[in-house]
């Protein structure tokens, strides 16, 4: 289809500039991502204000984590090792969740095709963990960001 062919050359050059500037680009999400915790600091905000007249105590907790998200977003933003930390951190987290996921489910499934499911999905918790480690690296986290650009702009290109 016509329609793919521009998508798909736009995103196959985005990823080869990502992976050829990765710490730019990390930088760039990083400052991205601190604006949009900016916005979602002062909706809470405004949330606080509204909510003050009903409840001042549900008033005060969405002004206290507005006040939280102002300050995570201040240190957020153009901080790429703070950035490539939470990613690994977040990465690290669902890892884990996997993990526990993929045991109960090999605990509580008594059909074969269940339980390897369930070993599945803790080989894919390995392997979120793994990922991690690499993560912390921005360097690493721009190439794989960059490389599923790479291929999903080739899968556009290519589609017929």
């Amino acid at each position: 289809m016509a329609e793919t062919k521009l998508p798909g050359l736009l995103t196959l050059i985005l990823g080869i500039l990502v992976i050829i500037f990765p710490v730019f680009s990390i930088f760039t999400l990083s400052v991205l991502t601190g604006v949009a915790v900016l916005f979602l600091a002062l909706w809470l905000f405004l949330l606080g204000v509204n909510a003050w007249k009903v409840s001042k105590g549900a008033g005060v907790l969405y002004v206290v984590l507005g006040i939280l998200g102002v300050i995570l977003a201040a240190a957020l933003a153009g901080n790429v090792t703070l950035f490539s930390f939470l990613a690994a951190f977040w990465i690290y987290l669902t890892g884990i969740i996997l993990i526990i996921a993929g045991v109960a489910s090999l605990f509580s499934r008594e059909h074969r095709a269940g339980m390897i499911a369930g070993l599945s999905v803790v080989v894919l918790g390995v392997l979120y963990i793994i990922l991690g480690v690499f993560v912390r690296n921005p360097v690493f986290l721009a190439w794989l960001i960059g490389l599923s650009l790479v291929i999903d702009g080739i899968g556009l290109l290519l589609y017929e």
